[in-house]
């Protein structure tokens, strides 16, 4: 059978780019499980291009390939994620670390069908890397206390025995080594977790559970790079992670300066110019949201507040709008948490709104995070 095109010219793109992040929006739903509201939207990959090449470079990459009409895919440069998607940031680390940029120019991919699906598996395919123990997180932490083949029957499983016996530093690295799973593009064959009580060893388990043979040799080349523990081990580092529940707070310190997601710098910005930065952002996302068909949405009085025009309904014989509060509340409130995911943007603000019925006009304002809102106007939910 013969290869797909896409994987020999990924191989050429790595080579000469980089290795692009994709963001399998499906996957990231079905385990993390966010709180998505509106629409459901038709894209199923996010691509962030190798470093140093656009958004729109990429998609001309992808276009120049032989039979890329036969994959039935649809490449669209945009700013950020959809608004209906913004939430996978604050649930999927994966995410929140390499999508978290709104004013980052991804690739959104377009496509269902069977062609559509084949396209996609084959560059994800391609993408795959092979172990490496220097991008390993932790990886001198770590012994095997367990190696289970396929060949035993069941999942290929490897237990990693954490030598510092820090509950609460394994859960971090953890969702450290989630991450890297998910940059080397193993994420859907490898999940990665712990045990659930503290009554048992300080272990990180990792699984193939369809024993796909990309997943199997990430797993044993692991293996082959770590020392085993010895059962003794295994019990000491237990009954040392029983007895250490509670740390000095140097120790505390140094395990989140070590272990924690690493974050990205925040920037305070002077209160008067964070609400003006904020009510920028979201009437941005509102335009791109298509908040509210055929409505005007204007930033305006220097920048302080966002106004939304409703037509008059002809249902209503003209004596009201188009707006109803409590769905286009609910959509600001939406479209407030993608402007939060801005880490300049996440703090120090509440967005407040009044609708003059008169005029059938909506606006929207930024206030301090600790004040009421002025009289006549209304907090948003957050």
């Amino acid at each position: 059978m013969e290869p797909h095109p896409l994987a020999t010219y990924t191989t050429r793109l790595i080579e000469e780019h980089g290795v692009p992040f994709v963001l399998d929006v499906e996957n990231s739903i079905k385990v993390h499980k966010p709180l998505l509201t509106g629409s459901d939207s038709p894209a199923s990959y996010y691509i962030r291009p190798p470093s140093g090449m656009s958004a729109e470079a990429f998609i001309e990459w992808f276009e120049s390939i032989p039979g890329y009409r036969d994959f039935k895919l649809t490449l669209v440069p945009i700013l950020g994620l959809d608004t209906f998607h913004q939430p996978l940031i604050s649930a999927d680390d994966f995410a929140r670390k390499h999508f978290h940029d709104n004013q980052l120019r991804i690739v959104r991919v377009v496509g269902k069908s069977n062609s559509a699906i084949e396209a996609m598996t084959a560059f994800v395919e391609a993408l795959k890397l092979p172990f490496d123990a220097k991008h390993f997180p932790q990886h001198k932490d770590f012994s095997v206390s367990r190696y289970r083949t396929a060949e035993m029957g069941g999942a290929t499983e490897v237990k990693l025995l954490y030598k510092p016996a820090d509950y609460n530093a394994l859960m971090k690295v953890e969702r450290l080594v989630s991450v890297h799973l998910d940059e080397f593009n193993l994420g859907q064959e490898i999940g990665a977790s712990r045990h659930s009580t503290r009554t048992q060893p300080p272990e990180l388990i990792l699984i193939s559970v369809n024993n796909i043979p990309t997943g199997v040799a990430f797993l044993q080349a692991l293996v082959e790079s770590l020392p085993i523990a010895t059962p003794e081990e295994v019990v000491e580092a237990t009954e040392r992670a029983q007895s250490s529940s509670t740390h000095s707070q140097t120790d505390t310190t140094s395990s989140h300066a070590r272990f924690s997601q690493p974050e990205v710098p925040t920037l305070l910005l002077p209160p008067e110019e964070l609400k003006k930065k904020v009510l920028a952002s979201l009437a941005e996302v509102l335009k791109v949201g298509n908040f509210a068909n055929g409505v005007g949405i204007k930033v305006v009085h220097g920048g302080t507040t966002i106004e939304i025009k409703f037509p008059r309904s002809i249902g209503a014989l003209w004596l009201t709008t188009t707006y109803r509060e409590s769905q286009h509340i609910k959509q600001v409130a939406n479209f407030c948490m993608g402007v939060r995911t801005d880490p300049v943007l996440r703090e120090g603000w509440l967005a407040v709104y009044h609708y003059d019925s008169s005029a059938g006009k909506l606006h929207i304002r930024a206030s301090d995070a600790d004040s009421d809102p002025p009289s006549g106007w209304k907090s948003i939910p957050r």
